[in-house]
């Protein structure tokens, strides 16, 4: 039986990662592994990690961020598969690795399972969807029954949500892995393009869901305005490094306006200016990157194996 890697990221996640460990523990799955990498954690995670003595603790010396981070922990991961998972993600099913490799298909890259906030019903994590102004993050909740309920087990998306990815580890590094110019805005969204225009596709498992259990804080103004200040590089180099030229004349002026005019709401609609300026320091640091982003791109195209960018027809689930 092939070998599992659970990894999971962690920055001062203590709070969550008691709640969610046990029942990562208990899975039933008879061949698995699992492997945490801190990001110089500076609660008492750790501490509490290594009371487990089958858990392969990596501890960085500093925080890394979200890429380079996860990066590094796929490298000390041992299995064929993969179930790669934030620390603030619940699994609900004991059976769910069986369940997830009985599923993964020849030419997938990533295989997602729907993300549901704690104490809510409808969910948006259902996968990475792309639209004429980039990366779609205003989609349309969906009931997780509806998911559930489901005639197909697995419907095709164009790329899995960064909290909860499985996959194959040769898969990964074929693909490069996350982007690591940036420690966040820049994952997710830019590998669910890549994979498919090296061949691959990804799918959303609807069988089943994980808890989201940190909401809450993900949801903060102050975070929420520390966060914008790298959503328009990170969502501007991944189209740069993936789109057709075709579609980056013609899509990328729509893309800048639409998040031009996004931080401006998002200012008033925060009452936080700080949004808005965060916009101005993101767009700097993209500009400053241009050169790194266009030798990748030339890097990226030169691998394409599908000519068109079919990523941006796959419209987000209808249930």
């Amino acid at each position: 039986m092939d070998l599992v890697s659970i990894l999971i990221l962690n920055y001062n996640g203590l709070e969550y990662l008691q709640q969610t460990l046990p029942n990562i523990r208990k899975l039933t799955f008879p061949n698995k592994e699992i492997v945490i990498f801190d990001n110089a954690s500076e609660d008492k995670s750790c501490e509490y990690i290594m009371q487990f003595l089958e858990i392969k603790l990596i501890k960085s010396n500093k925080n890394l961020g979200y890429s380079k981070g996860k990066n590094e922990g796929i490298k000390e991961c041992n299995g064929k598969y993969i179930l790669m998972l934030d620390n603030d993600i619940l699994i609900l099913d004991d059976n769910i690795l069986k369940k997830l490799i009985n599923n993964y298909e020849k030419n997938i890259a990533f295989l997602q399972v729907p993300l549901v906030n704690l104490n809510e019903t409808k969910t948006i994590f259902y996968g990475i969807f792309y639209s004429i102004y980039g990366v779609n993050l205003h989609k349309k909740p969906i009931e997780i029954e509806k998911i559930i309920n489901s005639e197909n087990e697995i419907i095709e998306i164009a790329g899995a949500t960064g909290g909860c990815m499985f996959f194959l580890k040769t898969i990964w590094e074929e693909i490069g892995g996350f982007d690591e110019s940036q420690k966040f805005n820049i994952d997710d969204i830019d590998i669910g393009a890549r994979s498919i225009i090296l061949g691959y596709k990804n799918y959303l498992y609807t069988k089943n869901y994980f808890l989201h259990i940190g909401i809450a804080h993900k949801n903060s103004k102050k975070l929420y305005a520390k966060r914008f200040k790298l959503i328009f590089s990170g969502h501007a180099r991944s189209f740069l490094k993936n789109y057709k030229l075709t579609n980056v004349i013609l899509l990328f002026p729509i893309f800048f306006i639409f998040q031009f005019f996004k931080a401006i709401k998002y200012s008033i609609y925060q009452k936080n200016i700080q949004v808005f300026f965060s916009f101005i320091y993101s767009f700097i640091i993209f500009i400053y990157n241009l050169p790194d982003t266009l030798r990748e791109r030339r890097i990226i195209q030169g691998k394409r194996k599908i000519k068109k960018d079919i990523f941006l027809s796959i419209k987000p689930i209808k249930f």
